[in-house]
């Protein structure tokens, strides 16, 4: 009721002075106050609600998570058990086969195989390396024992030279063998096609069957097998499959001017698809064949097609310097290009013009095949087994390694008079013999006769070596 008494008092005159600055001051107070510690206590609720909140919140995530992570790592030891189990398994297996060395040693030498593709070495050539070097003609050199280290690239022989002709024991024979190795060199390479694709070795065949080299005077040339696989080659600018999109593109070309080993063969109307021959069938049924490997001809009073079909292409090896400058395919300074043809590694040409489209051309070969000789080492004389008199001698030669590689192909030994032998069968059989024997006690013709040293032997003498006996007597291997 303060508004009634401040109504009366105002009415009357009369004002409580006193009280109302007490009640005025105890008002502001009271409304000012007490809702600002309200605001206070609300935000500090807010704040607490918020921060439980996200306590809560971060409570179920790191759950969450741990979660998580217990059931992948429980699925990981699962599978892991699940591994060593099968792993345990297959070891028992493994372990229980019989033939796990030989299978373990084949994996591992897999992954080298260029490595010994590349260390591996052909004793075989050394059957050609003593066929170029052997002496030809009347004199003979036959071995009878043969030593070979292919990892010094040695070859120690027992050998016996008969001159065939008085006097029969002829150092002659040994000096000019002596020689022949001295001047005996290689040749190695690679045979390309026209447009310098590197041909197959497989696909060549540089020598006939009983091993003689191919060869028109004095040139040497290969023949390539188109039928071999992975042979096959067409000829350049030809409009068969050279440029259609197929899964077995040929790759490898000839020229138009190759000398060329042809078949042919009948093929009837039916049977032309299976052929592989290219044809066109009108809406008629009319065959009409755009293959200009084929062609069309009458045999007994009905219509055969011809198949012609390359078999084998000539590779000249020697080059044909003269033809191919004037034909644009050899350059003077020896490069080679628009025809198949042999890319040696060894053997390098250069031509100059002598007018005419023609030229003067030379060749070097830097590729020693015993860059040291033969070396002999011992030397007596002795009866083979005819009773022939022979000289019997013990000699030594160093070959050089690259000879021996496998990496290098198409390998040729060429000889000092043109025995040249290719990397194919030879035949050895003449190489070899019976060794000769000691001339025999009272053997005067064995014993007496006339000799001489070797310059080995000499050098062997002068610097205070072992002394061979020239009369035959005691002459040791």
């Amino acid at each position: 009721m303060d508004w009634l008494k401040g109504l009366v008092a105002t009415l009357t005159g009369k004002k409580e002075q006193e009280k109302k600055p007490i009640t005025t001051v105890s008002k502001t107070y009271e409304i000012s106050l007490v809702p600002e510690v309200k605001h206070q206590m609300i935000r500090v609720q807010k704040l607490r609600n918020l921060v439980l909140f996200v306590c809560i919140v971060v409570s179920v995530v790191s759950f969450g998570a741990v979660a998580v992570l217990f059931s992948i790592k429980s699925g990981q030891d699962i599978a892991m058990s699940n591994q060593d189990k099968k792993l345990e398994t297959m070891s028992a297996k493994l372990m229980g086969f019989e033939e796990l060395g030989d299978l373990v040693t084949v994996q591992g030498q897999l992954g080298k195989l260029q490595e010994i593709a590349n260390n591996k070495r052909m004793l075989s050539r050394v059957f050609g390396a003593l066929a170029a070097m052997l002496p030809t003609g009347g004199d003979v050199v036959q071995i009878s024992e043969l030593r070979v280290d292919l990892d010094a690239s040695t070859l120690r022989m027992e050998a016996q030279a008969d001159a065939r002709t008085a006097p029969l024991i002829d150092y002659r024979v040994l000096e000019s063998f002596k020689k022949g190795v001295a001047l005996t060199k290689y040749d190695y390479g690679r045979y390309v096609d026209a447009k310098g694709n590197e041909i197959p070795t497989w696909c060549i065949e540089e020598a006939s069957s009983d091993g003689m080299p191919y060869r028109k005077g004095e040139d040497y040339y290969a023949w390539w097998n188109l039928n071999a696989e992975g042979c096959a080659a067409l000829q350049v600018g030809s409009s068969s499959r050279e440029d259609e999109d197929e899964t077995d593109v040929v790759e490898l070309f000839y020229d138009e001017d190759a000398e060329l080993k042809v078949s042919e063969t009948e093929v009837p109307e039916d049977e032309l698809l299976n052929a592989g021959v290219e044809f066109e069938t009108d809406a008629e049924g009319k065959v009409t064949v755009t293959d200009d490997r084929v062609t069309e001809t009458e045999k007994d009073g009905r219509k055969v097609y011809v198949l012609k079909k390359v078999d084998q292409v000539m590779i000249w090896r020697t080059p044909q310097f003269n033809t191919w400058h004037r034909g644009g395919k050899m350059e003077l300074n020896g490069t080679i290009s628009g025809v198949p043809h042999f890319e040696s590694a060894c053997i390098k040409y250069s031509g100059t013009a002598q007018g005419n489209d023609a030229a003067k051309w030379t060749s070097t070969n830097d590729c020693m095949l015993a860059p040291e000789g033969l070396t002999v080492s011992s030397s007596s004389n002795g009866r083979d087994e005819s009773n022939n008199l022979v000289l019997r001698f013990t000699a030594n030669l160093t070959v050089n390694p690259e000879f021996f590689a496998f990496r290098n192909k198409h390998m040729m030994a060429i000889g000092p008079v043109g025995q040249n032998v290719t990397d194919s069968y030879v035949q050895i059989g003449g190489m070899f013999t019976q060794p000769a024997t000691e001339c025999a006690d009272g053997d005067t013709e064995c014993l007496n006769n006339v000799n001489q040293k070797t310059e080995d032997e000499k050098d062997s003498s002068d610097n205070g070596g072992d002394k061979n006996n020239t009369n035959g007597q005691g002459g040791n291997d």
